[in-house]
């Protein structure tokens, strides 16, 4: 499968995404028969991110081969947390409700300028709202970043989904995604280094404050987004000034 879809990567120019069955043939040798190809553009190839060397007490999250996407610095203003195991406790018929406050967050955010990360509990876009999140892309249309949360305080934890729910949309629009796991491909994180700011989620959603427990908005200063394709190296943390100051401004 790996010759497969490398070979029709390289002749496509981009990944694919395949459908496919396995048979045996009167041999009893495995035969795939190839149902769908389907090119997937991941945006121009960006040039290498430095990766800065934040003190850990500065550090959001700090990823290893878990990113899609290009090369990229971004300044974040908004981080949206949705609590995993809060989410998981709520009623299964109300976690509609969930994906209706990331499209309100979304809505009142909409034309304000400012760079949003989305901090999200299983599998964005599902259908399963066991799973995770059950968001339509119009819910997150605006936001610039998508990190989906494997917490085991959930009781289990769902295989994310690496925003395939919404692959193209996300990367037509721009949004990044990345991906917290329960292994060491999470070298870092820290759920609680926003805990000191304050909560905008009952501002922005006066009408949802049955959902406060499971929701924050926060507008931190001084929140960077970096991604290095070539290295798989990912990190979300506080450039302060004084680290500003020897961590050169590149790509």
């Amino acid at each position: 499968m790996q010759s497969v879809l490398k070979t029709l990567g390289q002749v496509y120019g981009n990944p694919v995404d395949i459908e496919y069955t396995v048979n045996l043939n009167e041999e009893g040798e495995f035969v795939v028969n190839l149902l769908q190809c389907r090119p997937l553009y991941t945006g121009e190839k960006g040039s290498i991110t430095g990766i800065p060397g934040l003190p850990e007490k500065d550090c959001f999250f700090r990823l290893r081969d878990s990113a899609m996407g290009t090369s990229e610095k971004e300044k974040i203003d908004v981080v949206i947390q949705i609590d995993a195991k809060a989410y998981y406790e709520y009623p299964y018929a109300l976690k509609s409700q969930a994906a209706e406050a990331v499209g309100a967050v979304n809505a009142w955010y909409r034309g304000k300028g400012k760079k949003i990360l989305l901090m999200t509990s299983g599998r964005v876009g599902t259908s399963s709202p066991e799973l995770g999140v059950p968001v339509s892309f119009a819910q997150i249309s605006g936001f610039r970043g998508i990190c989906e949360v494997s917490d085991s305080r959930a009781g289990y934890m769902p295989e994310l989904s690496y925003g395939s729910h919404m692959f193209q949309d996300m990367v037509e629009t721009g949004i990044f995604y990345c991906a917290l796991w329960g292994d060491d491909r999470t070298e870092y994180y820290n759920e609680e280094l926003f805990a000191g700011l304050e909560d905008l989620f009952t501002k922005i959603c006066p009408d949802r404050k049955v959902l406060s427990g499971m929701f924050r908005v926060m507008e931190p200063e001084d929140l960077w987004y970096w991604n290095n394709e070539q290295t798989g190296e990912t990190l979300c943390g506080l450039l302060r000034p004084e680290t500003r100051r020897t961590f050169p401004d590149r790509k």
